[in-house]
């Protein structure tokens, strides 16, 4: 069964003035953990780092706590980007895949006081006696400056000057 998003989820395509706002990733596509859904007791949390589009270079931090327990399990997934790489990134999900039971994504939420921290909270659901491990692969994304949004900052600059 899939993991069900607790917190509301915000769309991965936003509108700014009736423009589509676009976005392109900026980390590797293998920053993934696996969370043990069905089993009697907690876990302890599991932890990955978070890479460049390269993989080679380490930006972040991603943990899930508890790691696994029983069907119902509230688990909080923590994000955390380098200092040097918090202002690039504009929108982070995670793509939750639960095997024939499918695939969802959820935004995270950014916190206020730190732009490079963000959370989000999921419970595990599944039928009583199902046993299983729920892969959640994080998207760190970052939005594509397109022409027209550069001349709408060059305009804002010139109304202020």
């Amino acid at each position: 069964m899939r993991l069900f998003l607790v917190v509301n989820f915000v769309g991965l395509m936003a509108c700014n003035k009736d423009e589509e706002v676009e976005y392109v990733q900026y980390n590797a596509d293998c920053d993934t953990l696996g969370v043990r859904v069905g089993i009697d007791d907690e876990i302890d949390p599991v932890e990955t780092s978070i890479h460049s589009s390269t993989g080679e270079v380490e930006i972040g931090w991603a943990e899930i706590r508890p790691g696994g327990g029983p069907i119902g399990t509230e688990h909080e997934i923590v994000v955390v980007v380098d200092d040097d790489y918090e202002d690039v990134i504009d929108l982070l999900t995670v793509r939750t895949d639960s095997g024939d039971r499918g695939e969802d994504e959820y935004a995270l939420e950014q916190d206020s006081a730190d732009e490079g921290y963000y959370k989000l909270s999921l419970e595990s659901v599944g039928e009583t006696g199902e046993i299983r491990e729920d892969m959640l692969t994080f998207f760190l994304w970052q939005v594509v400056e397109t022409e027209e949004t550069d001349n709408e900052e060059d305009e804002e600059d010139t109304d202020d000057g």
